[in-house]
């Protein structure tokens, strides 16, 4: 992993519901939804993980942080799911506890895809050696009765990041001495598109090589970063449509280099995938850029072109993102964006986690992993709505909320309740910011203090119709149906996430359901539906 190279538990009790024609609006009493308090400790080297209860969240939360001689495996009882930072008192860690980064997969001196990033002219058996190498390795760190010759760990990610982003850098490729004459004869395309092809199939060899050499077919596993949709939204260079839709905003090596889509051989080898997310230390503080926006972005914008789980990739620390910076690697960001950072990835459809750091020092404050633990402890006193039958609800993308720099919010509905998650990071630690939230026929007025995330959870009122969606991927086919089994008899309507409309039908054939088949690219949509002053909404995502 390169940096840039390359208080008590929360109640919503009593509120007041005003109904006006139908709409009715909840006006919360705030002093009921109160953030659990904690102690930054202010002892360098340290991380108090003893004042927080015992706690635990439905989510892959894997502590990749510094462990500073803790021998009781403190984050597991805190949070976290995994560990992938390890001490000497963890040798017999349960398995399903266990994450590791394969680091340096690339990394062989004189090697071509190491010196300059090229696909050609690699030892490919040098190769395989250094990978089983590797594996016997790592299978120390843990007692493993059955095998030496590789690590078994529940969670493994591959650390590659040996690849020429774009075109215009794979161009200059060709005045290397390590490039091979045969391809620099070729046209520029022709050079771009076998690049691609061949980098594409290189990246699937260490994959494949733990897979032919006994590698623990149970493991779960991701490559750091590499996710169909990889680059920073900023500057906003594409639609929200394009992002959906484009094969250009793709991640070439994570495309099938027939169709042009998402897949290939690399992409499939992906149990999960990790996008990541840094925050940039030349940003800090600016009002230009929307720090947690951009982190739901890639979570969102990927789940637009895939359905495997997505595991996000955060830090506590500021990243430089321009090499001439005059940086230090020690500048945490700031509390409430840390306390944002552990709460909103899962509103938006995160399966998890992997807080990283990679470095530990005694004469550094870790109050940062307070602040985050915390932060999960809140979020562990709704944990409920993340389990069964529940569904995400995102008024706006989080490309548009970055384009307004203005309030985000997000919400969970589970059976008559909702949970809202809500901050203003472009508020100054005085300021108040009145939001006004909803969801179909409900409505509420929250007060954000500062850039602190609100979060807490409302009943909503009983309908006297209830719908669902089925099936939630699908392919643009679907059944829209009335649950109760009343006749469907209002308007349906499918919006893309930029609102423009792409389907609309007045029901009226008399029937509780309704067989929906939308032509449209692939992407995230609003189903809408209203009646009597009812209202559904629901996201759906089309894949082909």
């Amino acid at each position: 992993m390169m940096r840039f190279f390359k208080a008590s538990i929360f109640l919503c009790v009593v509120h007041v519901c005003l109904v006006f024609g139908g709409f009715s609006l909840s006006v919360l009493a705030q002093t009921d939804c109160v953030a659990p308090s904690y102690v930054k400790t202010t002892t360098k080297g340290k991380i108090n993980w003893e004042q927080f209860p015992t706690f635990s969240l439905p989510f892959k939360l894997i502590y990749n942080g510094p462990r500073l001689g803790d021998s009781l495996q403190s984050p597991l009882k805190h949070g976290f799911s995994h560990l992938a930072t390890f001490t000497q008192y963890d040798s017999q860690l349960a398995r399903d506890k266990r994450a590791l980064i394969w680091y340096g997969v690339a990394s062989i001196a004189g090697q071509p895809w190491y010196e300059i990033e090229s696909p050609w002219g690699n030892d490919l058996a040098l190769y395989k050696q250094k990978w089983t190498n590797d594996m016997q390795g790592l299978s120390t760190l843990f007692a493993n009765p059955v095998s030496k010759k590789n690590p078994d760990v529940d969670l493994f990610v591959v650390d590659i990041e040996r690849e020429l982003p774009t075109d215009a850098a794979i161009r200059l490729l060709k005045n290397e001495a390590l490039v091979p004459n045969q391809y620099k004869a070729l046209t520029d395309l022709d050079f771009i598109n076998r690049y691609k092809k061949d980098l594409t199939k290189l990246y699937a060899e260490p994959i494949t090589h733990l897979k032919t050499n006994e590698f623990p077919a149970t493991t779960q596993i991701a490559s750091y970063s590499d996710a169909p949709i990889k680059r920073s939204f900023y500057p906003l260079n594409y639609t929200w449509q394009e992002w959906q839709t484009s094969n250009l905003v793709l991640n070439y090596y994570m495309q099938d280099t027939l169709t042009n889509q998402v897949g290939g051989a690399f992409y499939n080898q992906n149990t999960f995938l990790t996008p990541s997310a840094y925050l940039c230390y030349e940003n800090r503080g600016s009002k230009q850029y929307a720090n947690i926006a951009y982190q739901l972005f890639q979570i969102e914008v990927n789940k637009a072109r895939t359905n495997k789980d997505l595991v996000l990739f955060e830090w506590l620390k500021y990243e430089r993102c321009l090499p001439s910076t005059d940086y230090n690697y020690d500048v945490f960001v700031d509390d409430n964006i840390i306390e944002a950072q552990a709460i909103f990835p899962f509103f938006v459809g995160a399966k998890g986690v992997w807080l990283w750091d990679g470095t530990e020092d005694s004469k550094v404050n870790y109050a940062a992993y307070e602040t985050f633990t915390n932060a999960l402890y809140r979020l562990s006193q709704f944990k409920d709505f993340f389990t069964g039958n529940y569904r995400l609800f995102s008024p706006k993308t989080a490309y548009t909320n970055f384009q307004e720099n203005g309030p985000l919010w997000r919400a969970v509905i589970k059976d008559n309740s909702i949970l809202i998650a809500a901050i203003n990071e472009f508020a100054e630690d005085t300021q108040t910011t009145d939001l006004v939230v909803s969801y179909g026929n409900w409505s509420q007025k929250i007060v954000l203090q500062g850039k602190k995330t609100f979060l807490c959870s409302f009943p909503l009122p009983e309908l006297t119709v209830n719908y669902g969606v089925w099936a939630n991927p699908n392919d643009g086919n679907f059944t829209f149906t009335s649950l109760n089994g009343k006749v469907l008899a209002g308007v349906l309507q499918v919006v893309d996430m930029m609102g423009k409309e792409v389907y609309r039908t007045q029901q009226n054939a008399g029937l509780t359901y309704a067989n929906i088949a939308l032509s449209v690219p692939n992407g995230s949509y609003i189903v809408h539906y209203e009646e009597e002053g009812q209202v559904f909404s629901e996201k759906i995502m089309v894949l082909h």
